[in-house]
């Protein structure tokens, strides 16, 4: 809980600094490769070993990251310095997400009972883009128990189209008629 908290908090901070220096993108890739250097178990390791100085961890970070900013480094050494190289991917994740609701973006996690191909795909986020009146990024999730139909879930609204839940709801309406 206390991470989720600090990962937001970072994750606030860079957004802002990013809105102001117009360098959303630029921050969005630095972010996305601290997160993937800090979630390798050996890097960790070594970053957390209380025996190494962070002068060493310093260097170290900065050879692993040649690619990223000056401020993207000094939030990687303050995630050393704070002992919270963990939470990088939750900052990361944070920070997407600050990104893609300035831009009007919505993620919505679509499962189906089956596989669906790139048209049902295209169908599903246009009605889902009507439905928020926003721009939708789909991700697609396979769950043969719904049986058919879709369960479609953005942020905390949850649609459920699914064959299953339409057969629950027959279930209940005869048992409560009979």
């Amino acid at each position: 809980m206390a991470e989720n908290i600090a990962a937001k908090r970072h994750a606030q901070a860079v957004f802002q600094i990013a809105l102001e220096n117009d360098q959303l993108e630029r921050w969005r890739s630095d972010l996305s490769l601290i997160a993937s250097a800090f979630s390798q178990g050996e890097l960790i390791a070594i970053l957390e070993d209380p025996r190494i100085g962070f002068k060493d961890k310093s260097s170290l970070v900065k050879r692993c990251l040649p690619d990223i900013s000056d401020l993207a480094l000094n939030l990687a050494n303050l995630l050393v310095v704070r002992r919270r190289v963990r939470i990088a991917p939750k900052v990361a994740e944070e920070y997407n997400r600050l990104v893609d609701d300035h831009e009007g973006w919505e993620h919505a996690e679509v499962t189906t009972a089956v596989p669906v191909d790139e048209s049902i795909e295209k169908k599903l986020t246009e009605q889902l883009s009507e439905l928020t009146e926003s721009k939708v990024a789909l991700s697609t999730k396979v769950d043969p128990q719904i049986i058919g139909g879709f369960v479609a879930r953005i942020e905390d609204q949850l649609i459920d189209g699914s064959l299953r839940s339409k057969l629950e709801s027959l279930r209940q309406t005869l048992r409560e008629g009979g």
